[in-house]
Order: structure tokens, then C-alpha cells, then sequence
């Protein structure tokens, strides 16, 4: 049934001002349709005045007066970003069970009264469910046990995956697992970017089709070098797409803006993580620091130096900005005639001359080891160090670092393509799974 249709039937039912409507589950219960629909229908009658919405109350037919016992806007809005931001830095789980409205209220500060009326204004919205007496998400679509996702990554020419980096195989084992336990399949699809395919395991070509198992794609951007022209295969795919977005934020590309079929999560990207790691050192004491990173020519090395100054903390930059990555060094030591592993020690060794460290800060683990190595070869005494990623080096050489929260990235990611409808009222478009560092003794 089209919206404006359904439209049409709510008008012409002959509610009366002040009649409380069914709540958005109830009436896409009725009327045999998702719960983002109706939702979307409700907004639109809102919108031209035919109803009102009262947080805690639910959705009324005309111009009602408020009572005084309905939860003011202020509180629904700040209990809204807090509830957000959970989401985004993992706290709260798409899968399971909500925290009790007691752990709501001691966390948000706030009372029983305003918490229960926002989770059941979610509830009416068709963003949770409510069971007994706890609260879940709300899944729009029933997974069954032929379901299954698209996982696609960068693949070689024979559409074999290509996976040499800790992210990306910690990316691939917490979707695996994650799917497993939801009971979804996965099926894999390389993209060999420099022939544009997208390939099956065995090296056939990928075909798409529209089959009715299939509840979306899991999409990788990780060393794709134009992911505009990979999105152009997905578009006369008409299920939902997660994609992990190894770029800035705001290059999202245009021909992507639809919420409801596309959610981009930003893991290792803008200045958060540099925000964090700074309030790590304020926490300890630490007020001044450098950053390291003979990569600053790329976005992620700015912004985490950016981040870092933002959070207060005085920094002292030791930058170069000849490489975008470690994916680099082989090309630039080639035009020198260089080593790859002595051009980069090298290039890092003329970032620390002659400088008095106490605290560093640097862009990756790979380059906080090599600058361990440095300084043990010089024989200078190890400054406080920290790095980003939280790689199997960081625990080898015992350095504090910046964990990425996969986990709960992928979670969100499937939730997006098992509820997009759903998932597009709380969450952006963009979101950034924060993370947390992780100190080693």
C-alpha cells in the first residue's frame, strides 16, 4: 500500500481531536507494514498539523493541550544525545537486552519517571520493544535460517581476499562470529579494483540478483582507492548497505544519501580518537606531549593531531608529510634507491633530532615500535608512549594504545541491514564507533 494511500485512510477515519492514535507498531500491525513507514506516515501527518506527538504519551489526533505531566522537550532531547552516544561507543547493544531503567537513571543522572517515559516514547516510535519488564531494539526484519549478508573486500584479480593488516582480519573475525551467533550466512564477494569486478571465491564473476534471502551488504573500503566507483556496482541493489569507510566523514559520496539503504561507519578516521588519547594523558597528569607521525599527509594523521589539541593537551608536532601510510614506504624508499625499513627509521630519526621527549603520542603502533627501536639504539632512556590501533607490537613491546571498537561496529552494521527503517532514526548516516586505550602494565 502506497504512504499517501495509508495517508488517506488515517484521515479519512474520523478521529476527533484529542483521540490517541495506535502506536506506530500497532498500526503497521494493521495495516501489514514496517514500523519505518508508519513512522515516516505519522511525521508527515505531524508536519501538516493533523497530529501532535507527546514524549511518553504517544501520537493524538488535532491540537490537544499538554498536561503538565508530559516530559519537557529539554530532557527528551539531552536523554536522546546520551542515549546516541551509547550507541556509538558500544555501550549500548543492538542485539541485546537494554540496561534496566534504574542503570538508566544512575547513568544519565536523571529520574525513573523521565527514563521510562523516553524508552516508552521508543516503543511507540517502534525503535524498541518492550518484554516484560525489559527493553530491546526493535528488528524489522525476521532473520531466518536462509538469510544471509554480502561481505565484499578488496580482492586480487582470481577474487581472493586480501588481508594483511590486523584491522582487517579482526574486522573479518568479529563479523564472522557475530553472524554466526545471529544465525546468518555470509557470502563472499572480492571487488579487484583494478579490472572494477566484483568477483566470487572462485574467481567467476559476481552476478547480482534480487533473491528474497539476502538481507544486504557488508561493504569494506579498506585500500580501495576510488570507493566511488566500486558503489557504482551497488546501484540496482535495492537491500540495505553497511559500508566500514576507511575515509574522512565528509567524503561520503553524494550518490549515497539514502539513510534508509546506506549507513557508513567511520572506525579509524576524524579527530575523536585523538580527543580520546588526549583526555587519557589529562587524566594522568600529562599536559604536554608530541606527536609523531612521518605520515601526516594523510587525513587520519591530521585529525588525530587535531584531536589531541583539542582536548587541551599542549602538543608539539614532529611530522613529516611525504607518505599518506605504511602502505607508502616501499613506494618512497623506491625513489631514493632506499631500504623500505631503513627510509623509514630514517625518516622517523629526523623527526625526534635533538629533541627532548617525555611523552609521545604517535599516529601508529608501527611507528611507536620503531621508535622504541630508535631510541634503544641510541641508548636514550623510553619516553611515556602512545599509539593507535592496539596491534599485537603494542603488546610486545608494552606500550599503551588506542583500541578501534570493531565489535561494535559490526553490530551496528548488521543492525543496519536487518532494521535500516529503524536504524535511521537514531543513528547519522556517518557514525564513528569510538574506541578506548588500552594500558599495558
Amino acid at each position: 500500500m502506497l504512504v499517501e494511500e495509508v495517508k488517506k485512510s488515517i484521515l479519512n477515519t474520523g478521529y476527533k481531536a484529542g483521540d490517541k492514535l495506535p502506536s506506530v507498531r500497532d498500526m503497521a500491525h494493521r495495516m501489514n507494514l514496517s514500523t519505518g513507514t508508519i513512522l515516516k506516515i505519522y511525521k508527515d501527518l505531524i508536519d501538516e498539523g493533523f497530529v501532535k506527538s507527546y514524549a511518553g504519551k504517544g501520537y493524538f489526533w488535532g491540537g490537544i493541550t499538554v498536561s503538565s505531566t508530559v516530559q519537557p522537550e529539554s530532557v527528551e532531547s539531552t536523554l536522546e544525545a546520551l542515549f546516541t552516544k551509547d550507541l556509538e561507543n558500544g555501550y549500548l547493544n543492538a542485539f541485546d537486552k537494554l540496561p534496566s531503567i534504574k542503570e538508566f537513571a544512575i547513568r544519565y543522572k536523571t529520574s525513573l519517571y523521565h527514563i521510562r517515559n523516553f524508552l516508552n516514547m521508543q516503543v511507540e516510535k517502534g525503535v524498541l520493544k518492550h518484554i516484560g519488564t525489559k527493553f530491546y531494539f526493535d528488528s524489522e526484519r525476521v532473520v531466518k535460517n536462509a538469510n544471509y549478508i554480502l561481505f565484499v573486500h578488496r580482492a586480487d584479480k582470481r577474487g581472493r581476499f586480501l588481508i594483511d593488516s590486523e584491522r582487517e582480519m579482526e574486522v573479518f573475525r568479529v563479523l564472522a562470529q557475530f553472524a554466526a551467533d545471529q544465525k546468518i550466512s555470509i557470502h563472499f564477494v572480492g571487488y579487484n579494483e583494478d579490472s572494477d569486478r566484483l568477483l566470487l571465491p572462485d574467481g567467476s564473476p559476481f552476478v547480482f540478483n534480487d533473491s528474497a534471502y539476502c538481507l544486504g551488504a557488508f561493504v569494506s573500503t579498506w585500500l580501495i582507492y576510488k570507493p566511488s566507483v566500486m558503489f557504482a556496482h551497488f546501484s540496482r541493489f535495492s537491500f540495505p548497505i553497511s559500508v566500514w569507510w576507511e575515509y574522512s566523514g565528509d567524503d561520503v559520496p553524494v550518490v549515497t544519501k539514502n539513510k534508509n539503504k546506506w549507513a557508513f561507519f567511520n572506525l579509524a578516521f576524524g579527530k575523536e580518537t585523538g580527543v580520546i588519547v588526549g583526555k587519557h594523558l589529562l587524566q594522568n597528569g600529562i599536559k604536554q606531549a608530541h606527536f609523531v607521525s612521518p605520515f601526516h599527509l594523510s587525513d587520519w594523521s591530521k585529525m588525530r593531531l587535531q584531536g589531541l589539541q583539542d582536548s587541551g593537551v599542549d602538543v608539539i608536532p614532529l611530522v613529516s608529510d611525504k607518505m599518506s601510510s605504511p602502505y607508502d614506504v616501499d613506494e618512497a624508499a623506491a625513489r631514493e634507491h632506499a631500504d623500505p625499513a631503513m627510509f623509514l627509521n630514517n625518516t622517523i630519526k629526523r623527526l625526534l633530532e635533538q629533541k627532548t621527549l617525555k611523552v609521545l603520542v604517535c599516529s601508529n603502533d608501527l611507528v611507536a615500535a620503531r621508535v622504541i627501536d630508535i631510541l634503544e639504539e641510541l641508548k636514550e632512556p623510553r619516553p611515556y608512549i602512545v599509539g593507535f590501533d592496539n596491534t599485537a607490537e603494542s603488546y610486545r613491546y608494552v606500550f599503551d594504545s588506542f583500541a578501534f571498537n570493531v565489535e561494535a561496529m559490526v553490530k551496528e552494521a548488521l543492525y543496519h541491514i536487518i532494521s535500516p527503517s529503524v536504524y535511521s532514526m537514531f543513528r547519522r548516516q556517518v557514525q564513528n564507533p569510538l574506541g578506548k586505550v588500552v594500558v599495558k602494565e
